[in-house]
């Protein structure tokens, strides 16, 4: 048995045989006790000032005083310890007195018969729940330290959202409310959420009680002045039958996420409406010096005429490239069913990898836009010529019961933490990436209707999975 399960007694009684008898029965009815004896209320005091003691059991008549005394003498410096009061008498003024000097427990000791069973159980009990609380503060204490230094507020509710069982400080900052507040009325929260959010946050709460993880964002009014965008992640916690008991989670402030993207979607509308503009505009003067050079070169053979044509088409190429990439993902044209392995096999002639392979393993039907599929693929493939080896090599194929398809290869790979956010416009990890090879890609995926998951190879490289549905 280890010594933390061990549960130590202090046995006061003036009658040694009393004394000697019941400590005999007790250590008989329970292992775990270690039984303390002392025939005086001086003795007591001297072992719990010396020894580490569980439980106080005491007689109530004793030598030049009684067990009401000691037990109020012992309440001044201990005032959680379970103190069990056993006397011949069930006297009201006896059984007042212990109360109200915070007796655990009242015991009226019986002429015939052993009582050490009914002790026993009560001194166990006892012992095992003042156990059970000190270890629940020591791990509330600990938790509150830890959550002190966040800048994320951490809570956990029933899960009904009835009852708060614990906040952080964090929280005040977050809602300009008070966790006293939160604590009398566990859904008042509610009252900060910004009114046109009130309802997708009650619908979170909703499944979370039903037990489905949430992430929600919505805006809070701090104050008058003062609107912040809060995100919000709970996690239901189970019992042993699988019943959602409580709902833990953490929120934080993102209004600083939130402006960026709102700044950056500005500049990307910008950069597509700018896109638009200068390809009009060169145009028709492109359009004029092509028709003139033309005309020149019918009447003239010169072979530096031929260079500024190839010039001209070059210059042709980049407009219209430059505005395939500022409405690259938005539109998808119409669908036709073509192979997979036809699609991603073009799509790799198409980019410029030498040194690379291909691999394709399987092949599925997918209707599709195919010219906007093969520039995914295309860009996949160039991602993957890009930041891997020379020798890189890439391989194609079908997913479990034909739901989709892969494109993966064996280089270095995307690290997990990555992994969410290499699909954002702009991201990039390489000197000379614009960030859009990616965003391209998943904007034509979503655009029919697929999605796209960024994993780990076999081979530790790029794995990107795409889900068709029905293929």
């Amino acid at each position: 048995m280890a010594d933390e399960d061990r549960i130590t007694v202090l046995y006061v009684n003036d009658d040694p045989q009393l004394l000697e008898l019941l400590s005999t029965q007790l250590r008989m009815e329970e292992p775990r006790l270690d039984i303390v004896t002392t025939e005086t209320v001086a003795g007591g005091r001297a072992i719990l000032d010396g020894t580490q003691i569980d439980c106080v059991l005491s007689d109530y008549h004793l030598e030049a005083s009684n067990g009401v005394a000691f037990l109020r003498d012992v309440r001044e410096e201990y005032p959680d310890l379970p103190f069990l009061l056993f006397t011949e008498t069930g006297d009201e003024t006896v059984a007042s007195e212990s109360i109200e000097a915070g007796v655990t427990d009242y015991v009226i000791q019986e002429a015939v018969g052993n009582q050490a069973p009914l002790l026993a159980r009560k001194i166990v009990t006892y012992v095992d729940h003042r156990r059970a609380q000190r270890r629940a503060e020591r791990t509330d204490r600990r938790l509150r330290e830890i959550v002190s230094v966040t800048e994320q507020a951490l809570w956990v509710f029933s899960a009904d959202w009835s009852e708060l069982q614990f906040i952080n400080d964090r929280h005040e900052a977050l809602f300009g409310q008070s966790t006293d507040t939160l604590r009398d009325d566990p859904t008042s929260f509610l009252d900060r959420v910004h009114e046109g959010d009130i309802e997708r946050v009650t619908v979170a709460m909703e499944h979370a009680s039903a037990g489905e993880p949430q992430v929600v964002e919505y805006r809070v009014d701090k104050s008058e002045a003062v609107q912040l965008w809060v995100e919000s992640r709970c996690r239901p916690i189970r019992d042993d039958t699988g019943a959602v008991t409580s709902i833990v989670g953490l929120s934080r402030d993102v209004t600083d996420r939130k402006v960026y993207q709102r700044e950056l979607v500005e500049k990307v509308d910008q950069l597509e409406e700018f896109a638009g503009t200068v390809a009009h505009d060169l145009r028709n003067p492109l359009n004029v010096a092509d028709g003139n050079v033309r005309l020149v070169a019918n009447e003239y053979d010169h072979e530096r005429l031929g260079t500024v044509l190839s010039a001209l088409d070059r210059m042709d190429v980049l407009i219209e490239d430059l505005l395939e990439r500022a409405r690259a993902g938005e539109l998808v044209g119409e669908r036709s069913r073509v192979e997979f392995a036809e699609l991603v096999t073009g799509s790799y002639e198409n980019v410029h990898a030498p040194g690379s392979s291909l691999d394709v393993t399987g092949s599925i039907g997918l209707e599709c836009d195919a010219a906007r599929v093969m520039e995914a693929f295309e860009n996949l493939i160039r991602n993957a010529a890009e930041h891997g080896p020379s020798d890189v090599t890439i391989t194609a194929g079908v997913l479990a019961d034909d739901r989709g398809v892969y494109v993966e290869d064996d280089g270095p790979g995307i690290p997990a933490i990555e992994r969410e956010q290499i699909f954002e416009k702009g991201y990039t990890t390489a000197k000379s990436g614009s960030g859009f090879g990616l965003a391209i890609v998943e904007r034509i995926i979503d655009g029919h209707g697929w999605s796209i998951d960024a994993r780990k190879s076999a081979a530790g490289g790029a794995r990107f999975e795409i889900v068709v549905g029905d293929a």
